[in-house]
């Protein structure tokens, strides 16, 4: 005779299954992206493209032309205000060192630093230190991780790559 599965331990595989699955779809991305673009923010309910090379090489907070300068890498599109910023950007991806992609993925690394997965960083906070595009969420979480910038660096690079390691977060490809 065959086994058959009682209703109600059915109904509870369906329920403990449906968390699980939901939660799948929650998990965060490690490249920070709107819509698949990285370095973007949705700025008035408008999506904003900024130029992480004119942030880097620059120190400067530049709108990016998605239409005319554009490239993927690590699974999310980069965009540029001019030519000679997306050049650069793609030597940078063939050395397989791209100094430019934003630190921990573009979290907020002061979020990052104390385990916060979901704080994401922005663009006009960005801020190079040593050789890493830094965000944060707002200026004043900026102005708190310059305080300890070695230590906060280090826990939440640390906290990154053990989030990435166990599938905390999802790793854009």
């Amino acid at each position: 005779m065959p086994f058959k599965t009682p209703r109600i331990l059915t109904l509870l595989c369906v329920l403990f299954a449906l968390p699980a699955s939901a939660m799948a779809q929650q998990m965060p991305d490690a490249i920070i992206n709107v819509d698949g673009i990285g370095f973007s923010r949705m700025i008035d309910g408008k999506l904003v493209v900024f130029d992480l090379v004119a942030a880097y090489d620059e120190h400067s907070i530049v709108e990016a032309d998605c239409a005319r300068f554009q490239s993927r890498v690590q699974g999310v599109n980069w965009c540029f205000a001019s030519a000679e910023h997306k050049t650069s950007f793609d030597a940078a991806t063939e050395d397989d060192r791209n100094h430019y992609l934003p630190f921990v993925g573009g979290h907020c690394a002061m979020g990052m630093s104390v385990g916060n997965l979901e704080a994401r960083g922005d663009p006009r906070t960005a801020v190079r230190i040593g050789n890493q595009l830094v965000l944060n969420g707002r200026f004043d979480v900026r102005t708190t991780f310059l305080q300890d910038t070695e230590r906060n660096m280090d826990n939440a690079r640390l906290r990154y790559s053990l989030a990435i390691e166990s599938g905390k977060l999802r790793v854009n490809d």
